[in-house]
């Protein structure tokens, strides 16, 4: 025998998640706005100085010295950690539930 789903929304809505957002969101939400703070301030002339021009002669120094492994482990494979485990923890979360 079938059943029929409700016509409304509000009905087809999952009552225990409608109110709180995974931990996984919530971590995104302020971690890019903490970063999004950070960036402004360290990329703008009026806070720090900083210019095009400065970081190209500071790059063609820091080609000698091995600086740029540095902001290339913080820049990509942080984040791809970061994926990373909010996929693990979002599988783990699904099969909880069957």
């Amino acid at each position: 025998m079938e059943t029929e789903l409700p016509d409304t929304a509000e009905a087809m809505e999952a009552k225990e998640t409608s109110r709180k957002l995974p931990l996984g969101w919530v971590l995104l939400f302020w971690g890019l706005i903490a970063w999004g703070i950070y960036y402004l301030y360290a990329y703008s002339p009026w806070s720090t100085g900083w210019t095009q021009e400065g970081e190209l002669t500071d790059a063609k120094a820091a080609v000698s010295t091995g600086v740029n492994i540095g902001h290339t482990i913080a820049y990509t494979a942080i984040p791809a950690l970061v994926v990373i485990v909010l996929a693990l923890a979002a599988s783990r979360g699904k099969r909880g539930r069957a």
